[in-house]
């Protein structure tokens, strides 16, 4: 079994800095576990909406952090929660999901 090396604490700074690079591409942040440079950000939910879940992780250590309620800003693409999921563009892999209370 893997080591987690961040907190919950540290992915949310991550995604929040990968966020406000939005829509444009996100500079190349470090995984906060692993140091690569393979996070990954989609969107699933209400396109109409502009409102969704956000799974954001690294397909280096498959390790990330699963948001609801999300504002998804114009220009982002978003999967729709009525397309089913071998049909979405992006897919999302079995990552490890960190908790707000998990500690490394």
């Amino acid at each position: 079994m893997q080591a987690l090396t961040a907190s919950w604490g540290a992915w949310l700074e991550a995604y929040e800095q990968h966020y406000k690079a939005l829509p444009g591409r996100a500079n190349h942040r470090p995984c906060p576990s692993c140091g690569s440079e393979d996070l990954r950000l989609t969107f699933t939910g209400q396109p109409e909406q502009r409102v969704g879940y956000a799974a954001f992780w690294c397909d280096g250590c498959l390790v990330g952090i699963h948001l609801s309620r999300c504002p998804v800003p114009e220009g982002v693409p978003m999967e729709s929660l009525d397309t089913p999921v071998e049909q979405r563009a992006v897919r999302v892999p079995n990552y490890t999901l960190l908790w707000p209370d998990e500690e490394p």
